[in-house]
């Protein structure tokens, strides 16, 4: 069997239904997940937990507090880690994607 791992991405104009892929190798199966919203990413993180998920990894745009939040609500049955950018990178980064960038 197959491990799951997900990486889910959020954004006001993504179609979860469209927006999606999944990548098997090496006896994982990858998926990257989109939601619209923090209260469509708690449900999804739930919806995870529940099909056997055992880790998922978010964007910067969720932050430590919702990825906790995301945690708790899976029940803790899966990790949830949330990417960093490293504090030398912060300028550049705020570049690509600060206020009116995204």
């Amino acid at each position: 069997m197959s491990k799951k791992y997900a990486f889910l991405l959020m954004g006001k104009d993504f179609n979860p239904q469209r927006d999606h892929a999944c990548f098997s190798a090496g006896g994982v199966d990858s998926y990257i997940i989109t939601v619209r919203s923090p209260e469509e990413a708690v449900k999804k993180a739930r919806e995870l937990a529940d099909e056997g998920f055992g880790a998922l990894e978010v964007c910067g745009a969720f932050g430590e507090n919702l990825a906790r939040e995301m945690y708790q609500a899976a029940d803790r049955r899966l990790t949830v880690s949330y990417v960093v950018c490293p504090k030398d990178q912060e300028e550049a980064s705020l570049q690509l994607w600060g206020p009116g960038k995204a």
